[in-house]
């Protein structure tokens, strides 16, 4: 992330790298071993002249930029003469719309001298990157080097200095000159062969008694066999134990600067000075990578608070990994971390009402209603997410929140939005130390994680239920039709008898009365067929508009593709796309034409059109049909009667079968609806293994000291609680449906407590589409899972009259919780209950997962609050790891926390004024590699002194 922000700025070089980066410590690709032209073994084409120098070093500053370098150190042999020229080159750097590059995005060049010592080996010694040019020369003169004339071609031949016999007195001869003193580094050699490397037989006593915290090799770290391994990793005891940083080199002498870069190593620094070298070398777990370093994707950039009643208005810029605010007590640490979780909407635990715990959101709210609103302040917090910009800007008074992604405009959002943006982890003063007895804050080590991926799937599940619902009342549609229909047939075959046995028992009929009343019933069964076509067509008919609604939408919002790689081949499937959607829109509405014409009205039918000859031939028959009734004088009453019946026959008929189309229209309802309801049961799941990996990953991360798993179906609380309200009324005791739920939870396995669920919800479901009053009280559905449960008859019946159908179906999407279970480790294979543990132990375990864990920032204030002392060491370990993964916010008086824990960016708070006590200032800021940071860290912190001799102790230095 730190070099896409670098990349970005050398490319839009109207946007200052000081605007935007802190001023902490940051990585740098480093090559320490470059030679010049000047270099005696030097290949390719020479540079004497001053024009000449100056265009190598313009190319060699290039070709830095090129291999993506940010710092070299140029290391002649006992020379420093080419320094300059790659300085100015760097300083003259201009970027790709011909502007000076900016002082923070230039090349560091530091001036060094590869030095062929009497110990014997070689070792660069390196200097401050401003180590003054008119310096060079009392610097040669220090060390008895006599330098060639700096207008030669090349350096003079190089002569061991004997006089240097142990790094330790080439420290002391470079120490007796105040100008050289605190602004050098020494890195002796430590490749794996060779006659310049101090990893030779013998020289165990020389390297025990150095006093150099790093050492260079001629390529990569991986030459080194594991031997000489074991003695840099301060694993060899006859070498003292002592552990130095390797810098990986390139040894570049190249013109074409082919090897340039090759070997290279990620140091980390705020200023580019020998002491940041050094301070690099002590924390090299931090600091120093021969690999391209691991940052975090998601940042916090920076804060920016319009006015404080207490702080006045400030602006603080974060380092991508490890800050630290440190200050004495009421002096804005505290505040600064509450701003910023407010600004990013954070929520606040919410207070227990029977819990002795702070109630943090009354403290919050009282913090930004005493110190911002009477400013009228917004608070404004820029954040990265996966290289992408971010801006969030809330307002103190009104509350309103304020959005910016990328380039786009400042738009209002939601408190939810930022929170699913950037759902950040943050802990108040003692917090830690509540979370066991706070059961959503011991969640939140299960569910922050993850929490978008559980933020997506519960909407998933909100979207399907909805679903579900719509599915439903299709479902019912789709029963009550079917029971309809059952009662209608049974209607029709009543009365289909009664007209036959009328139209049979008629007498004294003319054979042409009698044929035409016995063609009535096939008139009437065709009547039947065509009204079903046609009630096909206008459920044809609604779909067909609906489909041509939706191609003309597609067709109207597609666009050419522009910008886009392979322009030529997705233009070509985009033509192939709109004339797809065109040839659809079309033959839609030449088909919803012709289906119109089919069900129009048959007055306004075309003459020729068969649905018209149909209607009028029907009604010609029908006026026969008539008029045969009426010639039956002699059986008029059975004639009439025979009319009547024939019509409402013939009406219920014509209902009847559209009553079957409407059935047919929705014969898959069942199916889909059961389908969704799978797929909603499904995404259940999915949040409880999702739930369930990361109880795993937890357990992991605390390296055991947690043991966390999911109890599925463990909560019936919702499910009882609203099965309670629904049957309200019907006298069942409340004990008897704790005691379901009860059952439920205590299923031995969950594919037990699926299968009860299952069989209590369909058993409710028949019970709630019973109606005792309709269907006979002997007729009520057998429930043997409910009976078996000590559910009464009395009790079913209660349950039938009070339990609506929505009711069940709301009582069917009520989940059956699943939870995580915690359990502390108090000895190998022992557990107990989270809540047994003490507080310091279940801190100490919390903080060590969350420094173990990926995820969003990591805000805490003063973590050692909630630590045993003991244990602090151990959490600065786990720091070196986390900030690597996670940014780290932590307000902090516990100086090893910063010191050996590596802030990269430390931030220290004072009062305004010694006297007066009630207003804070940010009094500085800068990181542990720069003199004033270090000061202020011993002044402010008690056993800040102590936590820097630890550090340098830890390497025998």
């Amino acid at each position: 992330m730190e070099k896409h922000l670098r990349q970005t700025i050398w490319q839009h070089s109207g946007r200052e790298l000081s605007n935007n980066m802190d001023k902490g410590a940051h990585f740098y690709r480093c090559d320490f071993q470059v030679h010049s032209p000047r270099d005696q073994s030097w290949h390719g084409k020479g540079a004497v002249s001053d024009e000449d120098r100056r265009d190598y070093a313009a190319r060699f500053i290039a070709a830095c930029r090129s291999k993506s370098l940010d710092a070299v150190a140029i290391t002649d042999h006992h020379d420093l003469a080419f320094v300059r020229y790659i300085r100015e080159a760097a300083k003259s750097e201009r970027d790709n719309e011909g502007n000076l590059v900016s002082d923070h995005a230039q090349i560091v060049v530091f001036p060094g001298i590869e030095l062929t010592l009497s110990v014997p080996c070689q070792a660069l010694l390196i200097f401050d990157a401003n180590f003054p040019d008119d310096l060079f020369g009392l610097a040669l003169n220090a060390l008895a080097i006599e330098p060639n004339d700096p207008s030669e071609p090349t350096t003079a031949p190089t002569k061991r200095l004997e006089h240097i016999t142990t790094l330790g007195g080439l420290k002391d001869e470079l120490d007796k000159h105040g100008f050289l003193r605190r602004r050098y580094i020494i890195l002796p050699n430590v490749s794996d062969s060779g006659s310049d490397t101090l990893l030779r037989t013998g020289a165990a006593p020389k390297y025990k008694s150095m006093p150099c915290v790093g050492g260079y090799i001629d390529g990569s770290i991986d030459k080194l066999g594991k031997g000489n391994r074991d003695i840099i990793n301060g694993k060899a005891g006859e070498y003292g134990n002592k552990r130095i940083a390797v810098f990986q080199t390139s040894d570049s002498r190249r013109d074409d600067h082919k090897s340039l870069g090759s070997a290279s190593t990620w140091t980390k620094w705020a200023t580019p000075t020998a002491e940041a070298l050094r301070q690099a070398c002590l924390a090299q777990e931090s600091r120093v990578s021969q690999v391209p370093p691991r940052l975090p994707a998601i940042v916090i950039e920076s804060i920016s608070v319009g006015n404080s009643k207490f702080l006045g208005p400030f602006d603080l810029s974060f380092n991508p990994q490890y800050n630290a605010l440190i200050g004495g007590r009421g002096t804005g640490k505290s505040t600064i971390l509450e701003y910023l979780r407010w600004a990013l909407c954070d929520q606040p635990p919410s207070p227990d009402e029977d819990s002795e715990s702070p109630n943090y959101e009354a403290r919050r709210r009282r913090l930004i209603t005493n110190t911002l609103e009477p400013m009228g302040a917004t608070v404004e917090v820029r954040f990265i997410s996966n290289d992408v910009p971010h801006v969030v800007r809330r307002d103190s008074k009104t509350g309103e929140v304020l959005m910016k992604i990328g380039s786009d405009e400042l738009e209002p959002c939601s408190e939810e939005d930022v929170r699913r943006l950037f759902p950040i982890q943050a802990y108040s003063q003692k917090q830690l130390s509540d979370v066991s007895v706070r059961i959503e804050e011991l969640l939140r080590f299960v569910t922050g994680p993850i929490r978008s991926r559980l933020n997506d799937i519960q909407e998933q599940i909100s979207a399907v239920a909805a679903q579900v619902r719509e599915s439903y009342s299709m479902v019912l549609r789709h029963r009550t039709l079917s029971r309809t229909l059952e009662v209608r047939q049974l209607g029709e075959k009543s009365l289909y008898e009664q007209v036959e046995t009328l139209r049979s028992g008629l007498e004294g009929l003319s054979d042409e009365d009698r044929t035409l009343l016995d063609r009535g019933k096939l008139y009437s069964r065709a009547d039947q067929v065509v009204d079903s076509w046609q009630t096909g067509l206008d459920s044809f008919r609604v779909g067909a508009e609906q489909l041509h609604k939706a191609a003309q939408a597609q067709l109207s919002s597609i666009q050419p593709p522009t910008d886009l790689p392979e322009e030529e081949l997705l233009n070509k499937a985009w033509e192939q796309y709109r004339s797809l959607l065109t040839d659809a829109t079309a033959h839609l509405e030449a088909y919803i034409a012709r289906m119109d014409d089919m069900i129009a009205s048959p007055d306004t039918m075309d003459s020729d059109s068969p649905w018209r000859s149909w209607h009028d031939r029907r009604q010609e028959f029908r006026n026969a049909y008539d008029a045969a009734v009426r010639r039956s004088s002699s059986h008029q009453e059975r004639m009439e009667q025979l009319n009547s019946l024939d019509e409402e026959f013939q009406g219920r008929v014509l209902e009847t079968g559209r009553i079957r189309q409407a059935l047919q229209n929705i014969e898959d309802a069942k199916r889909r609806h059961d389908t969704l309801r799978e797929r909603w049961q499904k995404l259940i799941y999915e949040h409880d293994d999702a739930l369930d990996e990361q109880c795993d990953k937890l357990t992991v991360d605390s390296g055991h000291a947690i043991r966390a798993h999911v109890k599925r179906f463990s909560n019936t609380a919702d499910f009882v609680a609203f099965l309670k309200q629904a049957i309200s009324g019907s006298r069942v005791p409340g004990s008897k449906i704790d005691a379901l739920g009860a059952t439920i939870s205590n299923c031995d396995t969950v594919e037990a407590a699926r299968t009860l669920c299952t069989k209590l919800l369909a058993e409710l479901e028949c019970l709630a589409d019973y109606d005792s009053d309709k269907d006979g009280t002997q007729d009520r559905p057998v429930t043997p899972t409910l009976t078996s449960m000590d559910f009464t008859p009395a009790n079913l019946d209660g349950i039938s009259r009070t339990l609506s159908l929505d009711d069940w179906l709301t009582l069917s999407l009520t989940p059956i919780i699943s939870e995580p279970v915690f359990e502390f480790r108090v000895r190998e294979e022992e557990y107990i209950p989270f809540q047994s543990a003490s507080a310091g132990q279940q801190a100490t375990a919390l903080l060590k997962t969350l420094l173990n864990q990926d995820g969003p920032p990591l805000i805490i204030d003063q973590p050692e609050e909630d630590l045993d002392n003991p244990v602090i060491l151990e959490i600065v370990e786990s720091v070196w790891q986390a900030k690597q993964k996670r940014q780290l916010i932590f307000a902090s008086h516990n100086a090893n926390l910063v010191v050996n824990g590596d802030a990269e960016l430390v931030a220290w708070c004072n009062h305004r004024t010694a006297v007066d006590q009630s207003g804070g200032e940010i009094a500085g800021r800068g990181a542990i590699d720069v003199d004033e940071v270090r000061e202020a860290i011993k002044k402010i912190m008690e056993g800040g002194e102590a936590a820097f001799n630890l550090r340098k102790e830890k390497y025998g230095f």
